[in-house]
């Protein structure tokens, strides 16, 4: 069974694609308690109605070794891409410990591509 990993380290969330197609793609680093964790991953939360704050939360979450109760801890990563909502200003990604959250920008913002042209 899967469970939250101990803490998080580390949050990089960032659109790619185009403009027509944007993907969002979160990246997360965090720490077991212990070595031989599985299936590490990003699990987005489902919303029936968006989030009135804009943020999408995910959970850094893994299957545990059996048997492997103590340890060092143990530095993971995961990632997710998925299409990206059109409410989301940011991500937040949670673990036992704490939370991180990263705000999104998008790429391709108007006021930059003026700049550039000028």
């Amino acid at each position: 069974m899967s469970e939250l990993v101990r803490e998080i380290v580390d949050v990089n969330a960032f659109i790619g694609g185009d403009e027509e197609h944007p993907l969002l793609t979160v990246e997360a680093e965090g720490l077991t308690p212990t070595a031989g964790w599985a299936n590490v991953r990003l699990d987005p939360h489902v919303y029936s109605t968006p989030p009135e704050d804009g943020v999408q939360d995910f959970d850094l979450v893994g299957d545990r070794p059996a048997g492997n109760d103590e340890g060092a801890l143990t530095q993971i990563e995961a990632a997710w891409e998925g299409p990206l909502p059109d409410w989301l200003i940011a991500v937040r990604v949670h673990a036992i410990d704490n939370m991180i959250e990263d705000e999104i920008f998008e790429p391709w913002d108007e006021d930059d591509a003026e700049s550039e042209a000028a």
